[in-house]
């Protein structure tokens, strides 16, 4: 593990690696900037398998402990570039999860096409697909996320291996007392996620700070 994670890192200084079992591994890292990039930096992957970094918290049990969030970073296009502040970014972000980082070229202003955040994402919760400002809905885009479902929006399997759908199906089949029908599905698009206007979250209803160069 300690020879894919160098590798994995471009070998971004020592690092030491302790085997906690159940695939857990404790890396002690002996830089602060190596720390965060492999904090922020990610997805990563394994053996096309992702690999979730976190911060060691104290009584950490390997065997009850499980993997529900990730690191991921989003793009938020068309956004004005008057909101390319920081504090406004971090509450965008903080409605998509946990803010982690917000990209350099975003920071700077150097770049106005989309806004670029690395946010920490929940595993077991439906993709959020939109917010508001002043009342207008914006939409986010993931990167590097595989395997997520089209119907519930979760990461970690596709639609066709979805438990949720086959859960309300057959709910819907014992209320209903009739066969499963399997409905023909239109080609998925764009990003998997649950799409309902009730719970998209104004970010602000004022205008934000105004950019000047």
């Amino acid at each position: 593990m300690k020879r894919r994670l160098e590798i994995l890192w471009d070998k971004r200084g020592s690092i030491e690696v302790i085997d906690l079992g159940c695939e857990f591994f404790l890396v002690r890292f002996f830089n602060s900037k190596n720390l965060d990039f492999a904090l922020t930096e990610g997805p990563w992957k394994i053996l096309d398998h992702y690999l979730s970094v976190r911060l060691w918290k104290p009584d950490f049990d390997p065997t009850t402990t499980t993997i529900d969030t990730v690191a991921a970073w989003v793009k938020l296009p068309g956004l004005a570039i008057e909101y390319y502040n920081r504090t406004i970014l971090r509450k965008i972000g903080n409605i998509i999860g946990r803010t982690l980082k917000i990209d350099s070229n975003t920071a700077e202003v150097s770049r106005g096409k989309f806004a670029r955040l690395c946010v920490e994402v929940a595993l077991i919760k439906p993709l959020v697909a939109q917010y508001q400002i002043n009342g207008v809905n914006h939409s986010i885009e993931y990167e590097g996320l595989h395997q997520v479902c089209f119907s519930c929006g979760r990461v970690g399997h596709e639609k066709e291996s979805c438990p949720v759908k086959e859960r309300n199906q057959v709910q819907n089949h014992q209320l209903n007392g009739a066969p499963l029908v399997p409905q023909q599905e239109e080609e998925d698009r764009g990003i998997p996620v649950q799409q309902n206007s009730n719970k998209d979250k104004e970010v602000m209803k004022e205008k934000g700070e105004e950019y000047r160069p």
